[in-house]
């Protein structure tokens, strides 16, 4: 209840009005009623009552809002204004299982759980690495944005806005993703044997979808935390037509961090623009997008050097940048629903490291993507194309096997080993269909999905889904089918001269999807799969393809929501992933045994909202260097790569705790946050070095507490 009084004259008539809390708004048709007298507020939320002198208690109700009873003392001085609550909503659980679609290995997020979230920095984004199948990485280090998903390598997925594939998913360390949250409706993660609309990926698909829900007047946010600035904004313009805004942009760069490790303390910024006209049966809109990075790093660690060996190292400058300019129709009718979207992405790399070689890498790609959902009763029919026209330009000069190495995160082209300057064109593509058919408790989805590559020719991988409702509370699934990957164009230029082939690979996953109660969500997952061709990337020279690759693994997962009020969710997993070749096997990338972790979100009042996330990940696996070799014509060391995959980094876990704070004004809110990241010591190895000669090597060790304020203002 909140009461506050305005100017008025002495007198036995008491007036007063009746308003929202927080903003004032009238509230007509709201109820007053006191001893004998019942009154209704007008328009205005005005009320009238004739009482004698006394102590009175006025009851205040609305169907919408919580009654309140306001205790007065007649005569009064001044005329009451009394403050409704809006009734909150019924806590609503949310069953996120069941879901009548083809893709059985399948993870939903949407905004609230974004925004809160501990360890994400308000970011859904980062969230995906809290997904089951997701390899847990080290955070802070390079490589800690690299998503490797059910033993694919980072370099298996796809990234999809609104249909439109991104170039790059996070910036430098995972710190941000290169899309704000408060853009976002919608984060999807298919793990593996996704149905036939997603292709040329062997690994997983990540596929974002923006809000389009119409602002009913101006609003928007502020927001500041240890990492970056930024706002967005949104407003109605006439006729359906809407306008929004958003950016953000680190500032450590301009708070004066600077080492002699890095000369260019890593900056990178995001925006967002769209003009969107919704209507009845959809959305039409125009968009424009883009991210970019920048830092520049000593190739080595200077602490572990000399200080001629340090003054001798080379610095590699590194700038990553990419826009996204497109137009977008959606529509959803009785027994119908679809989009189509197309856009031109500018994307361009640049990797110097002085006078020891550079990488410049530019692309142009032209998308175009149509999808459409057809009903027939309890049938249905998904059918959709999509194309991708490229010019990609390479530019490389030649690198040592030392430089090559210690670049080979952020610039993997430079390990190559030789000078290129070529450029080509290229379309892909693919159509796809995929009947939904129905049979009481069983749903059956066979789908294909034809993909056409002007450099590889023509692909057909049959897919197929399969989901038993055996009760309300229980649900079979099982899926299989064939994947392919072409091989990116840079890792082809010059055109005739790399021959590498396309990846292939048979997958299958199944499961039960149980509810305890109406309300407990248990997952039982297992996987497969069986590559032919995959890509391997050496850390010591170009992309090549091996026999064979296999994967395997199971999942527990537990669920559990009250919209608006709590979510948690837990998982454990065990997993394997090699690499086969000559009789050989070792490690693929994604090889980590042991996974588990908990997310947990509780708004304990209105006001006030905890939260926890807890991340365990067994060691990934990397390349060592079992020895060196002298080069006395350059005076250096060559160093040589042991056996691949047979090294790991110590166990990884990270505990995030979040305590958020929302003081509400009449007009606006500030959210006020407290975050801390715990690592332990014996998991703050972030990646391995050197020394000069290559024949002693530690880890690099990041920071084991890390407190973090951040501030959101809302209008």
């Amino acid at each position: 209840m909140i009461v506050w009084l305005a100017a008025a004259a002495w007198a036995a008539t008491v007036e007063g009005r009746v308003v929202e809390r927080g903003d004032a708004d009238p509230i007509a048709g709201a109820v007053v009623r006191v001893g004998d007298q019942r009154v209704t507020t007008g328009g205005d939320g005005s009320f009238v009552l004739e009482l004698a002198d006394g102590v009175w208690s006025i009851v205040v109700e609305e169907q919408d809002h919580l009654p309140v009873t306001v205790e007065v003392e007649v005569p009064v001085a001044r005329k009451l204004v009394v403050a409704l609550a809006p009734v909150p909503p019924p806590l609503e659980v949310v069953v996120e299982s069941f879901r009548p679609s083809p893709d059985v290995s399948h993870h939903s997020l949407d905004a609230e759980q974004a925004y809160e979230t501990p360890g994400v920095l308000d970011d859904g984004v980062r969230l995906v690495q809290s997904l089951p199948g997701v390899t847990v990485q080290r955070e802070y280090a390079p490589g800690s944005g690299a998503l490797s998903v059910r033993g694919s390598a980072p370099g298996d997925n796809r990234y999809y806005l609104d249909g439109i594939e991104v170039p790059y998913l996070y910036h430098f360390n995972q710190y941000a993703s290169v899309y704000p949250s408060s853009q976002l409706a919608r984060l999807d993660l298919y793990s593996s044997t996704f149905g036939a609309a997603f292709g040329d990926a062997t690994g997983a698909v990540v596929e974002a979808e923006s809000s389009l829900v119409v602002p009913e007047s101006v609003a928007g946010s502020a927001f500041a935390n240890f990492v970056m600035v930024g706002g967005a904004v949104s407003a109605p313009v006439g006729k359906g037509w809407w306008v929004g805004l958003s950016g953000r942009r680190s500032y450590q760069d301009l708070a004066g961090e600077r080492t002699d490790q890095y000369t260019v303390w890593p900056v990178f910024y995001d925006f967002s623009a769209r003009v969107e006209r919704a209507t009845s049966t959809g959305s039409t809109g125009l968009f424009a997008w883009g991210a970019g990075d920048r830092y520049a790093r000593a190739i080595a660690e200077l602490d572990a050097l000399d200080a001629v060996e340090a003054a001798a190292t080379p610095t590699l400058d590194y700038r990553r940048a990419f826009q996204v300019f497109g137009v977008r129709h959606t529509w959803s009718v009785p027994g119908q629903r679809g989009r189509v979207v197309a856009a031109v992405v500018p994307d361009h790399l640049s990797a110097v490291v002085g006078d020891a070689g550079a990488a410049e890498v530019g692309t142009v790609s032209t998308q175009a993507r149509f999808d459409h959902e057809q009903s027939f009763g309890a049938h249905r029919l998904d059918v959709g194309a999509e194309v991708r026209g490229e010019r990609t330009a390479l530019g490389l000069d030649d690198v040592d096997a030392a430089t090559a190495l210690l670049v080979a995160t952020e610039a993997p082209q430079l390990a190559r080993g030789e000078a290129v300057d070529a450029a080509g064109t290229r379309v892909r593509g693919g159509v796809y269909a995929t009947p939904h058919l129905v049979a009481g408790p069983l749903r059956f989805m066979p789908g294909a999905r034809l993909s056409f590559d002007a450099w590889g020719g023509v692909d057909v991988d049959p897919r197929v889904a399969t989901r038993l409702r055996v009760s309300d509370a229980t649900m079979l699934k099982v899926a299989g089918g064939r994947y392919h990957q072409s091989v990116e164009t840079v890792d082809l230029l010059p055109r005739g001269a790399v021959d590498l082939a396309t990846a292939r690979s048979w997958q299958v996953a199944g499961g039960v999807e149980q509810t305890i109660a109406g309300r407990l969500e248990l997952q039982l997952d297992g996987y497969g799969k069986w590559d032919v061709d995959p890509l391997f990337v050496p850390v010591d020279g170009p992309p090549e393809n091996v026999a064979g690759g296999v994967a395997w693994g199971v999942e527990l997962v537990s669920r559990y929501r009250l919209r608006e009020t709590f979510f948690l969710w837990g998982w454990l997993a065990y997993a394997r992933a090699f690499y086969l070749d000559e009789g050989a096997r070792w490690s693929a990338p994604g090889d980590q045994p042991v996974t588990g972790g908990l997310v947990a979100s509780w708004d304990v009042t209105e006001a006030f909202n905890v939260g926890v996330r807890y991340r365990y990940g067994s060691g990934l696996p990397f390349t060592p260097v079992d020895s060196s070799l002298y080069d006395a014509g350059n005076d250096t060391w060559v160093p040589v790569a042991g056996e691949p995959g047979s090294a790991r980094m110590p166990a990884y876990q990270k505990l995030d705790l979040h305590f958020g704070w929302t003081a509400t004004f009449r007009r606006w809110s500030l959210e006020t946050s407290a975050e801390a990241w715990i690592v332990p010591k014996s998991a703050a190895a972030m990646y391995p070095i050197w020394s000069d000669d290559w024949s002693e090597q530690g880890f690099v060790r990041g920071p084991t507490f890390l407190p973090l304020l951040g501030l959101r203002a809302r209008f």
